[in-house]
């Protein structure tokens, strides 16, 4: 009934791409306002979603809506329309579908316990955040559910709210029944308002789990006579019963029981014996899954294989797009933190501003006495940003709004940098008048002994290396550049040689991959792998602002009006010594003269954000991309064979 298309959108303070949505002119012909209330009741519901800053990453974002005025069929029609924002899923995979069979065709099994945890919880708190502003989704299978990101920084969002209805509303539209084959609750094949509800998402819920642990369907039925027999029967599926189970879950017979037992819950024919709540079933099954210790060599698996196509996908052009112009925001940047689906948090000279995309939206400060005294924002989950500064004081922001704000007694030192989980294991960068810079550890929300950096006259940046390991890079107290590791449990401190610069000014870190690139003045870097640092320098010798480290292990750094890549001659991963390659330009503008200030890097996307708030977006069509079917029972079976 309707048609989507990639498409630009022009605005006077920038362009973006997003998905437009829009009617078939003889759909709305011939079902004339139905056809109209389809759009209207989705723009309403994403609309509601819109209002809260930051908005929920797990579901996808209203941009724009309207009507267009055609002929269909020699009758004129006011055809509806609406933007969301378009999803990059990347190599592998912008559906749910899509990655899960690249999992299995990439490791050998469907997602492991983490990353199922990951889906598990988004799905949980997306689907109750739309039913709290009053909408059933009522078609939430895995094509309907969009990813971005790699690892940590992965986001599932749920879209196609076009079959979604308002509570209270009939389920049927047309006379015809919705909702998708194995994925449907029972109840949706009634006229009855009253007895669809949230109840109704969290079955389809049950079922899209069942596949991301497996690869496979829960119900494998062909027709909707045997679909409504199979979810009125008591007889389920076990996860074990797959082939694609991962082996750490498969080898914890009481988690697997534990969320056999849940996902029947879920599914049960009797709309009473489900949890009511989509987060309820999340919490029922999301502690089983983190209950498995992350294996690293998961990741290290899925980066390889990134690694191999991103040496393909980088050879096609690339095309930039600027997001917002230099010099309309209006504040300067002080300090940048991006979610995985290149939305951001950003500290200013005034205070917290959230990026949604194509936006600039103010951010309460709610429980905070001074916004300009907030130094540092860091991501610490989809969604979820802390922020601090000065009297060590902290407070966690999602879609909810500005919640636990912290308060740690650190001495008379303002915290300019913060790096890890103050839950955890944190590194923090203190200054005091007269005093040279130091690293202080909050572990177990405990200070370790603060550690003073005598030969820095200034710290710009920190990034995590490994799990206790960090690097840090500024410039010293003799007028050159400073680098160094630094390691916390073990109170020490190893500089690192530099090349003979005015500063370093920017690192980033993987910590999975053990790696970290360090950049500065007079186009200055220096890699630091488990064996080895390399130093290289950025043909020109630009003072370098910014560095990224993609999830494909590849180098991207930054300055005023200029990108470089780092086009490697080896792979990285697994390897002992650093890359060996050159720094090939990837944008130019003269006319952009902020330094870039922080880059999001994934495999085929870019974007740079400039100490002014301009913001340049980079994409390159990603060879042997997905099919964009929905995976079928023959496809998996061929996956497994190839394996």
């Amino acid at each position: 009934m309707g048609v989507a298309f990639y498409a630009m959108r022009l605005a006077p303070e920038g362009e973006c791409g997003v998905v437009v949505k829009i009617l078939r002119p003889w759909f709305v012909a011939q079902w004339g306002k139905t056809a109209e209330l389809i759009v209207q009741k989705e723009a309403v519901a994403l609309g509601r979603l819109n209002e809260r800053v930051p908005p929920t990453p797990f579901v996808v974002r209203l941009i724009d809506t309207g009507a267009v005025a055609l002929r269909s069929r020699g009758v004129e029609v006011r055809v509806p329309w609406l933007v969301v924002e378009y999803v990059h899923g990347g190599i592998e995979g912008t559906t749910l579908s899509q990655r899960v069979v690249h999992a299995i065709r990439t490791t050998g099994h469907a997602f492991d316990a983490q990353r199922g945890a990951n889906l598990v919880e988004a799905l949980g708190q997306g689907l109750s955040t739309v039913h709290e502003v009053g909408v059933i989704h009522r078609d939430i299978k895995p094509d309907n559910v969009l990813c971005c990101g790699f690892g940590s920084d992965e986001i599932f969002k749920i879209a196609d709210f076009g079959v979604a209805r308002p509570v209270g509303v009939a389920a049927t539209f047309g006379g015809f029944i919705v909702g998708t084959l194995g994925y449907a609750a029972p109840e949706l094949a009634t006229m009855d308002a009253k007895a669809v509800g949230a109840w109704s998402d969290v079955f389809s819920m049950a079922g899209v789990i069942y596949y991301v642990l497996t690869g496979a369907e829960y119900f494998d039925v062909k027709s909707p006579s045997e679909a409504l027999m199979a979810a009125l029967s008591n007889q389920r599926r076990s996860i074990r019963e797959s082939p694609w189970l991962a082996p750490e879950l498969r080898a914890n017979a009481e988690a697997c029981k534990a969320i056999d037992y849940a996902l029947a819950c879920g599914t049960s024919g009797k709309t009473e014996l489900r949890p009511m709540r989509a987060d309820a079933l999340a919490m029922m099954i999301a502690p089983w899954l983190r209950s498995e210790i992350p294996r690293l060599s998961i990741v290290n698996k899925r980066r390889a294989h990134l690694e191999e196509s991103e040496d393909t996908t980088q050879l096609l052009a690339w095309t930039w797009t600027p997001l917002r112009y230099p010099g309309t925001f209006g504040k300067v940047i002080r300090d940048v933190a991006w979610d995985g689906d290149g939305k951001c948090m950003a500290a200013t000279n005034a205070g917290l501003a959230f990026w949604d995309g194509s936006h600039w939206k103010d951010v309460a400060h709610d429980g905070i006495a001074d916004p300009t005294s907030i130094r540092f924002v860091r991501r610490v989950g989809p969604g979820q940003w802390l922020v601090g500064g000065d009297e060590a004081t902290f407070a966690l922001y999602s879609s909810e709004g500005p919640r636990e704000v912290r308060r740690f007694s650190g001495g008379n030192i303002r915290y300019e940098l913060l790096s890890g989980n103050i839950d955890d294991l944190a590194v923090l960068v203190g200054t005091a008048p007269n005093q040279p810079p130091t690293l202080c550890c909050l572990t177990a929300k405990r200070w370790l002994k603060p550690l003073p950096v005598p030969d820095a006259a200034s710290i710009s940046k920190l990034a995590r290396v490994a799990d206790s390991k960090w690097m840090l890079v500024g410039r010293a107290r003799d007028g050159g550049a400073y680098a160094a590791i630094y390691r916390p449990l073990d109170w020490s401190l190893e500089r690192i040689d530099t090349p003979l610069v005015r500063a370093f000014l920017a690192c980033d870190g993987e910590d999975t991959a053990n790696t970290a690139v360090g950049v500065g003045a007079s186009g200055a870097v220096v890699w630091v792998y488990p064996s080895g640092i390399r130093h290289e320098f950025v043909e020109g010798k630009p003072d370098l602002s910014s560095v990224s480290i993609d999830a494909s292990s590849r180098g991207w750094c930054a300055s005023a009006g200029r990108i470089w890549m780092h086009h490697r001659t080896a792979h990285a991963t697994g390897m002992s010594a650093p890359p060996i390659g050159r720094w090939d330009i990837m944008w130019a503008d003269d006319s952009w003269t902020a330094p870039i200030v922080a880059l999001f890097t994934e495999p085929g996307l870019v974007v740079g954000m400039t100490a002014d708030g301009g913001i340049i977006e980079g994409r390159t069509a990603a060879a042997g991309r997905p099919s964009n079917r929905a995976p079928t029972d023959s496809m998996l079976r061929r996956a497994g064979r190839g394996l």
